[in-house]
């Protein structure tokens, strides 16, 4: 009955080592992918997207600026995914594999996803996302201008309630 009670607490130890490693490991799985991925992701394009730039050669350039164009997308994708995907084994490890597949010069894995998803998805909905952009500004403008009037005549009513509240105050006590 000891032994046995002895070797629960040794297994229920155990476990909690292991759980603990096995946190720690994520951890450092997350540490350094988010480190290579930021390397791969933007760091080695940005450099690479100077050079093509400097270079005026229009194939570079636009390799270059398809892989952008998806990379965005993977970063705005990947708000969600880290969120709801942490708990999936490599996880971590796929998106800095990812972030290499879409700029490596063997796979080509932007200019790929551009042109097979992404042009013919935007070219299809061109004319409505540009009417959208077009009239942003001038949504944003007539409800901003709504917005900061409401807001002006709430602190002006409010401040206007200080000040007499203020005055009853010290008229109370000159009449004291």
């Amino acid at each position: 009955s000891f032994q046995a009670t002895k070797r629960t607490a040794r297994s229920a130890e155990a476990a909690k080592q292991q759980q603990q490693s096995s946190a720690f490991g994520r951890m450092i799985g997350y540490t350094v992918s988010t480190l290579l991925c930021t390397l791969a992701g933007a760091v080695f394009p940005a450099y690479k997207s100077f050079k093509a730039l400097r270079t005026n050669d229009e194939e570079e350039t636009q390799k270059w600026l398809k892989y952008w164009v998806i990379y965005v997308m993977f970063v705005v994708v990947q708000i969600v995914t880290d969120l709801v995907l942490t708990w999936v084994p490599l996880y971590y490890e796929a998106k800095v594999g990812f972030t290499i597949w879409l700029h490596h010069p063997q796979f080509s894995g932007a200019s790929y996803l551009y042109s097979a998803f992404i042009e013919p998805f935007l070219s299809d909905k061109e004319e409505t996302i540009d009417f959208a952009i077009a009239n942003s500004g001038r949504i944003v403008k007539e409800r901003g201008t709504k917005v900061i009037s409401s807001i002006t005549e709430q602190a002006g009513s409010l401040s206007s309630e200080v000040i007499k509240r203020k005055n009853k105050a010290a008229e109370g006590k000159t009449a004291d």
